[in-house]
């Protein structure tokens, strides 16, 4: 009896495709300075997200530089409880200790004369308590792009309210600057971002960027924040 023989179909070899591996974001490290612990634990708890993280706290001007210098982060929180003088040169020592790190300041709203001379020592941005989490979790993300993050609306207040400058620099400014670099500085005063200003004027991100480098150089001045402090004392947007 011959054997039935069966006829065996190729096997085929299934070859699973393994998904692409998505780019892990980048995490920004952040620093909490404040003397209230409680503050400190509700900014703390606000930061939770994958991108983020605390990693250090400190209630004093002393432990905040040395957390600085050993934790390296990318952004220091300064809680309402610090602003002051003692802030204020805690602002400025990280300032010129560590040219890159961002520095934030958390405080009560109505606070504009401190804010003013922040902005001149080189903050990063301000931000109120009555923020929500979800916002105040994007303007840390902003910051740390490099964007300056004021509540809407306030910088213009504080800008105008400063003491403006006159005389020979202003005209020599004001000539220098061209019309489009005009109108993205009388932008940037209104608390824009980059990628606003972008969608506003239609311009691509990388053309903004270009303006407002150019503007920084011909204003003499290290970031947009102080390019618009020092346009709106110059009175150069009137």
């Amino acid at each position: 009896m011959v054997p039935e023989s069966r006829s065996h179909a190729p096997e085929l070899a299934l070859t699973a495709e393994r998904p692409t591996p998505k780019a892990r974001p980048r995490i920004i490290r952040i620093l909490l300075v404040c003397d209230y612990p409680v503050l400190r634990l509700g900014l703390r708890a606000i930061l939770k997200a994958p991108d983020l993280r605390v990693v250090g706290e400190a209630a004093t001007r002393e432990e905040a530089l040395s957390l600085v210098e050993s934790r390296n982060p990318d952004i220091v929180v300064l809680g309402c409880r610090v602003a002051g003088e003692e802030g204020l040169d805690l602002l400025a020592r990280i300032k010129r200790g560590w040219p890159r790190v961002s520095v934030v300041i958390v405080a009560i709203p109505g606070s504009d004369i401190q804010v003013s001379r922040a902005l001149a020592l080189g903050c990063s941005g301000y931000l109120l308590e009555t923020l929500d989490g979800p916002a105040f979790r994007k303007a840390i993300r902003d910051i740390a792009r490099g964007e300056c993050v004021i509540e809407p609306g306030l910088l213009r207040d504080l800008l105008t309210g400063l003491t403006r400058e006159v005389g020979t620099r202003r005209a020599q400014v004001s000539q220098e600057l061209t019309a489009p670099e005009r109108e993205v500085l009388r932008l940037i005063t209104e608390g824009q971002t980059n990628r606003q200003i972008a969608q506003r004027l239609r311009y691509s991100l990388g053309t903004v960027k270009d303006y407002v480098q150019r503007i920084i150089e011909k204003l003499g001045v290290s970031d947009r924040t102080q390019a618009a402090v020092k346009a709106v004392r110059l009175g150069l947007l009137e």
